[in-house]
């Protein structure tokens, strides 16, 4: 009966849309209960960001993005070790903002397949301060083994990996590409 009012194949399998929504959404509420606990030592908090981290984002598609033309020319090890190192800047790159956690919401208001890799989706999300402001942040996931992984985002026009990938690419061309 669902299948003849074209209701069954939408209940049957959600669109990654759908499932981007849900992860955002699931990660964020966590993030704010877990990290905001002022409560909870700070080790405990760097610990519960980093399980966080690990399981949303994709370490090692952010670390090829941010070597970039370096990616092809460095060994296993290294690139390895540059995935290690990139991950924790990142992790005390942001742990600090959910110290200034002053009750913020966020909303996932809308989602968009690539079209030119239907692995890939891009969630827009407001963000809205206790004064009413809100700010725009751009998620952008791709699903590997139906699991959805971030691998950038994008707040006030400045993409993550792009701005990474200036600051090191300046370094390595100074050092000859030396990672």
């Amino acid at each position: 009966a669902l299948m003849s009012i074209g209701l069954g194949p939408r209940l049957a399998f959600a669109s990654i849309e759908d499932d981007a929504r849900a992860f955002l959404t699931d990660l964020g509420n966590r993030a704010i209960a877990e990290l905001t606990d002022k409560s909870a030592p700070e080790v405990e908090r760097v610990a519960r960001f980093r399980g966080l981290m690990r399981e949303a984002i994709d370490f090692a598609l952010i670390s090829q993005q941010v070597l970039g033309k370096y990616w092809r020319q460095t060994a296993a090890d290294q690139r390895e070790e540059f995935n290690k190192v990139l991950r924790e800047t990142l992790i005390q790159r942001f742990l600090p903002l959910f110290d200034k956690y002053e009750g913020e919401t966020f909303d996932v208001v809308s989602t968009r397949t690539s079209s030119k890799d239907p692995s890939v989706v891009a969630a827009t999300v407001n963000v809205k301060a206790p004064n009413g402001n809100i700010a725009k942040v751009e998620w952008y996931m791709k699903q590997s083994d139906s699991t959805l992984k971030i691998y950038d985002f994008s707040a006030e026009g400045v993409r993550l990996t792009i701005s990474l990938q200036d600051e090191y690419d300046s370094v390595l061309r100074s050092a000859d590409g030396d990672i």
